[in-house]
């Protein structure tokens, strides 16, 4: 797919204002994909985005710019990016493989699986399933964020929403707040500073003194776990 024109107002302060989201939007998604990613493609989607939030955006709901820019911003990039489909058919097969033993070994056990317990499901050693999660970091999220998004978590109510949809959102945040219950203090944390506080992996492994591939398996086991309870609790597949 080509890369998109920008051609938007020179005169347009707004947009000048806010490039500077893009580019924070940009540096978070770029540190799990793959380096022949082009930046500039990444940016270039971004601001389709960032002009799709300033058309629509309505201040009288109550919502920061910032707070519903960033969403717009960042499902632009993330739809270019599904549009290349980066993985390879086989990594796609091991990330659901890992999903779907977690969600069996926890329907099962009726609890949170052990990491030596998922490994022996999955066929691994533990070392390589920490490995493998790290490795696999990007599609675990996408796949984690792609079944919030279904629920519309991502955007802003409105006055005009449909009350089947209004539920629909209720009972998503609702079931994401009983999921991070769940998870362990470390892994809310990393969560937190990553989707709340806008920090990278490499940021927040400065923080906790930790290694950036470390984060990205304490994300990953973190995300994989919210993902099987959401998907035991009905909200998607």
């Amino acid at each position: 797919m080509a890369r998109p024109e920008l051609r938007f107002p020179v005169e347009d302060e707004r947009v000048t204002r806010y490039i500077g989201l893009v580019r924070a939007v940009v540096q978070r998604l770029a540190a799990s994909l793959p380096a022949h990613v082009p930046r500039e493609d990444l940016e270039s989607y971004g601001v389709m985005g960032l002009l799709e939030a300033l058309q629509r955006y309505d201040p009288s709901q109550g919502v920061r710019f910032e707070t519903f820019a960033w969403h717009r911003i960042r499902g632009a990039i993330l739809d270019h990016l599904r549009s290349l489909d980066l993985a390879v058919r086989s990594d796609r097969q091991i990330a659901r493989r890992i999903e779907r033993a977690h969600e069996h070994l926890t329907s099962r056990l009726g609890r949170e699986p052990s990491r030596e317990e998922l490994a022996a499901e999955v066929g691994l050693e533990p070392d390589v399933l920490d490995a493998e999660l790290a490795r696999l970091h990007a599609l675990v999220v996408t796949s984690f964020e792609e079944l919030v998004s279904r629920g519309a978590a991502g955007e802003p109510a409105s006055d005009q929403e449909d009350p089947e949809e209004a539920a629909e959102r209720r009972e998503m945040l609702d079931a994401l707040r009983r999921g991070l219950a769940r998870l362990s203090e470390r892994e809310r944390l990393v969560l937190g500073l990553y989707y709340y506080e806008g920090l990278t992996l490499a940021e927040i492994g400065a923080i906790l003194d930790l290694t950036e591939s470390r984060i990205c398996q304490i994300q990953a086991a973190a995300l994989l776990r919210l993902r099987t309870f959401l998907v035991q609790e009905g909200l998607g597949r």
